[in-house]
This record gives structure tokens, C-alpha cells and sequence, in this order.
């Protein structure tokens, strides 16, 4: 009952997307549940199926709840999706990240992931690789073929926005000229770090996740 309760509030900030976070105690940090689903010539939805593989939050009470909002709410622009097969991902969070902040004797640190090769831990998108310059960040996923181009711009040593700038989907073009603010707020080790990144400090569509830089 709680669980539903608490899904319903989530639906009300989420009746048009197809991602959200909900903040559940039971996850050290960040886990995902992830749909996958195709759309027809007509933007009509049809063979939604968890990905049990990819989703890292097994709860299948939330995999339910997951999977219920998901078939009640609307794509944002089917009529850009038909004929292909694409996946929603939710993200389950622990509390403690709703407002947590890097100390201020590690922000220096974070000087060393500005520039670099990095990867999402995410296996919702962890084909993606991160080229990070002193001014562009590249997103290139080798299995689809896409490239995504970003202006990097860093406001503090553990804070930047990225610009969009080039997006591969057709239903992303509403998203070029938008920026995005990315704060980095746990430093796991040398190499990775948590972050939450969002439109506006007022936004409720915040996506967690950790990135690792390779190289």
C-alpha cells in the first residue's frame, strides 16, 4: 500500500516521461528498473517487457508499479518513434542524494575527471563511451551508430552544464540549445563518481547515475 501511494504522487510529476527517480532506502546508491518496448507505424506501443538483464532493481512490486505508470502515461512525440524498439528506464535512489553535496575538501579533486575517456556505469547505457574535452563532450554508442554533442562547461571544480548540441533521435530534436546542470556529489574512488544531473535546481525529473573514467 505504501509503495502504491507513494508511485501515485510520483505519476503526478511524470504524466508525460518515461523516466523518473523514486527514492527507496533499499539501494545503496542508484539502481534502475528499465522497460523495454517498440513503437508501431502508427505511435501505438506494444511488446512492454521488463528488461530483466539490464535492471538492477529487482523489486517486483516496483518492477509492477514500473510497469503500470509506464503503459498509463503518453510519449512525448510517438509520430517521431514509430517502427522502432527504444527503452524507459526509472531510477531508484537512496534519500540520502535527494540533497547530498560533495564535501568542499574534495571538490579540488574533481579536476582530474574533466578532461578524459569515461563510461556509464548504468547497463542501461553502459555502450556509451564519454569523450571529454576542455570544451565538447561526445557521446558515441558503437552498436547504434549515434553521436551526441555537448558543450562542457564547468561552473566549479565538481560542477558543469552540458549545452546539447547535436542529438542522433529524431524525437530528441526539442532537446538541441537545452542545457542540463551535472553536480558530481560522491567521489566513489579515484576514477568514479555519483552525480545528479537535471534542467533547474526546481526540476523534478532528476536523473543519478555513476560514471568511471577509463582512460
Amino acid at each position: 500500500m505504501i509503495k502504491k501511494t507513494v508511485f501515485s504522487l510520483l505519476c503526478c510529476l511524470l504524466c508525460y516521461i518515461s523516466e523518473g527517480q523514486i527514492f527507496v532506502n533499499d539501494v545503496e546508491r542508484v539502481a534502475i528498473v528499465v522497460i523495454d518496448y517498440c513503437v508501431d507505424s502508427s505511435g501505438n506501443r506494444y511488446n512492454l517487457t521488463i528488461n530483466d538483464e539490464k535492471s538492477t532493481y529487482k523489486d517486483k512490486d516496483w518492477q509492477y508499479n514500473c510497469m503500470t505508470h509506464f503503459e498509463e502515461s503518453r510519449l512525448m512525440y510517438p509520430e517521431k518513434m514509430g517502427d522502432q524498439c527504444w527503452q524507459a528506464v526509472y531510477y531508484f535512489v537512496n534519500p540520502k542524494y535527494k540533497t547530498y553535496e560533495l564535501p568542499a575538501a574534495e571538490r579540488a579533486k574533481c579536476k582530474d575527471l574533466h578532461k578524459g575517456e569515461f563510461k556509464y556505469e548504468s547497463p542501461a547505457y553502459n555502450q556509451t563511451r564519454i569523450i571529454r574535452r576542455k570544451h565538447k563532450q561526445l557521446e558515441l554508442n558503437p552498436e547504434k551508430d549515434q553521436r551526441q554533442v555537448y558543450d562542457i562547461n564547468w561552473l566549479d571544480d565538481h560542477v558543469y552544464t552540458l549545452k546539447a548540441l547535436k542529438l542522433p533521435l529524431a524525437k530528441d530534436d526539442s532537446k538541441i540549445g537545452r542545457t542540463i546542470k551535472v553536480e558530481i556529489i560522491e567521489l566513489l574512488n579515484d576514477s568514479s563518481y555519483l552525480y545528479r544531473a537535471s534542467e533547474s535546481d526546481d526540476d523534478p525529473n532528476v536523473v543519478y547515475g555513476v560514471i568511471t573514467k577509463v582512460k
